[in-house]
């Protein structure tokens, strides 16, 4: 386990301590350096001023630099001292700056050099786009923030259910919800933002049923004037590792599919709970406009991250709209497909491995170039009776099969943040 990875709960050795504050890019030493160099000249000003001697060769020097031959010795001393004064002064403000900015991001044993060297390790690492929504994106995301800061969480905007469902209707706005989720995956101020941002208000009130993280997008809308650049001041003020984009400029978007018995399904949660196999899929209207900062993030992205989440709802309604798939496959960067742990009740009932690679590739068009797939089988909870998905062989010679052990626990149907995580960065390192 390196450095970077160490939980904040593990303190570093005294010799890891000293190769951290070593390390470039921290900001500290700089300014140290800096402030020293300003205490230095500004002892050599007032030694000037008041005529004090010091070594022949340092006078030397300082006569020359300060313009010995053409300015009385006090005000010679007194300039040089200003500079060596305002050095010592913009020294002293950076580095109160800098760690102040690392003691805002301490936790738990990890001290202030820790957490500046963690920050300067993740703001310099791989532009990662995870595409998705609901719960599987935000799980991925709170693993992937430990290694990078350059994360564009791309989001559905087909949610036509629960507070989202409503605002939408009622506001006209883009549904917030699993935005929502990603910014509380994202904060720096995780615990306590997820309070605040998944409280719900009570439904004996006019706003019942409301989350307040979805009022406040709303409010954001409102004042910003769309749903992009309201996710970007909310990033802003929830102090934000990473981006959260729409995948569309759109507002009204809806979700729509025909099952094998030709029952036409109007809306993500009708999908959602279709109880039959889904024969075809798509978004209306169809000119639905994607995102410019997605295909943006998409061209120049280093690894793109697909799932996990509801297949049908979360995933796929991302690449029925025109562009984005072909930002994906003219890319010659990994795309990652995140195959769930376990089924969906009324989504993908019975779909095993195979089929949710299959159903991916058919409906969004996309080269999928790795597969990754839960390797320890695990229980599941038995309420709204899921089953584990099986690894399975295969035959994709197009497709590198990834088997790894990145589920959450006993009786879990999620993924562990943290074993995801590190899956997904293996296979920038292959």
């Amino acid at each position: 386990m390196t450095l970077d990875n160490r939980p904040p709960s593990e303190k570093p050795t005294n010799l890891e301590w000293l190769s951290l504050l070593a390390r470039p890019g921290i900001g500290i030493k700089r300014w140290l350096i800096t402030g020293l160099a300003g205490l230095l000249i500004l002892t050599t000003g007032i030694a000037f001023a008041l005529s004090v001697s010091v070594s022949e060769t340092l006078v030397e020097v300082a006569r020359r630099a300060t313009f010995a031959r053409s300015m009385p010795p006090v005000m010679r001393g007194a300039l040089t001292a200003a500079v060596g004064l305002g050095l010592a002064s913009v020294s002293t403000f950076m580095l109160y700056k800098q760690l102040a900015f690392g003691a805002r991001y301490t936790q738990g044993n990890r001290g202030i050099i820790e957490s500046l060297a963690h920050h300067q390790t993740r703001s310099s690492g791989p532009k990662i786009v995870a595409i998705g929504g609901g719960t599987g994106l935000s799980t991925l995301l709170r693993g992937l923030k430990a290694h990078t800061d350059n994360l564009s969480a791309v989001v559905t905007v087909a949610d036509d259910g629960g507070s989202s469902g409503r605002l939408r209707d009622e506001l006209g706005i883009a549904p917030p919800g699993d935005a929502r989720q990603c910014l509380v995956a994202l904060s720096e101020s995780e615990p306590l933002m997820e309070q605040v941002l998944s409280y719900r208000f009570s439904v004996e009130s006019d706003l019942g049923g409301h989350n307040f993280g979805n009022l406040l997008l709303a409010a954001l809308v409102d004042i910003e004037g769309d749903f992009h650049h309201a996710l970007e001041s909310a990033g802003k003020l929830l102090i934000v590792k990473g981006r959260v984009l729409p995948s569309s400029i759109s507002t009204k978007m809806r979700l729509a599919a025909r099952t094998t018995s030709g029952t036409y399904l109007a809306g993500e949660s009708a999908v959602g709970h279709a109880g039959e196999s889904i024969e075809t899929i798509w978004v209306e209207p169809p000119d639905c406009q994607p995102n410019p900062a997605v295909l943006e993030a998409i061209a120049d992205a280093d690894l793109i991250v697909m799932g996990p989440g509801s297949l049908y709802t979360s995933i796929l309604p991302n690449f029925l709209i025109s562009g984005v798939s072909d930002a994906v496959n003219a890319t010659k960067v990994p795309k990652v497909l995140v195959c769930n742990i376990a089924t969906q009740a009324g989504e993908t009932d019975d779909l095993g491995a195979a089929d949710h690679l299959a159903i991916f590739e058919r409906h969004s068009k996309v080269q999928v170039t790795h597969f990754l797939m839960n390797s320890q089988v695990r229980a599941v909870e038995e309420s709204p009776e899921p089953h584990a998905i099986e690894p399975e062989a295969i035959a994709n010679g197009a497709v590198s099969i990834l088997m790894r052990d990145v589920g959450g626990g006993e009786l879990s149907t999620h993924h562990d943040p943290e074993k995801l995580s590190r899956a997904v960065m293996d296979v920038l390192s292959q």
